[in-house]
């Protein structure tokens, strides 16, 4: 195992600064605040669904969530970083505008540039149970 190698971190339940800012403004479910943290190249995916490039894209999809999920609340798990990756678990509180509230497990993968600026984004959640009657 090389030095970089070794300098990975796992943490319970802590989850880096730049971590916390991003997801305060995903459960605020304010867009513009989230983009400012995203590369204007950025991709997300969220499980097996097209990627979204772009802030525009984002946007779009941004809107489309916000017009089922009123609000989130995650709670980090676990989190590992190394060499400008994320990995974190968590459970996620989701508040609909039907006022469903469901707490899903979910998995996420991030990478940050050197400019600290997120430029890949992949989720892993199952929110199926969301649109359950």
């Amino acid at each position: 195992m090389t030095e970089t190698q070794s300098r990975t971190v796992q943490k319970t339940g802590e989850a880096p600064g730049w971590v916390t800012e991003l997801y305060a403004c995903f459960d605020r479910m304010d867009q513009e605040a989230m983009l400012a943290h995203f590369s204007d190249d950025a991709r997300i995916r969220f499980g097996n669904s097209e990627p979204t490039v772009g802030p525009e894209e984002i946007r779009v999809r941004f809107a489309a969530t916000a017009d089922t999920i009123r609000r989130t609340a995650h709670t980090f798990t676990q989190v590992w970083e190394s060499n400008g990756w994320a990995m974190l678990l968590a459970d996620v509180e989701y508040t609909c505008h039907n006022e469903k509230v469901m707490s899903l497990p979910a998995a996420t993968v991030l990478h940050r540039r050197a400019d600290g600026l997120i430029d890949d984004m992949q989720v892993f959640v199952d929110v199926t149970p969301l649109f359950a009657p």
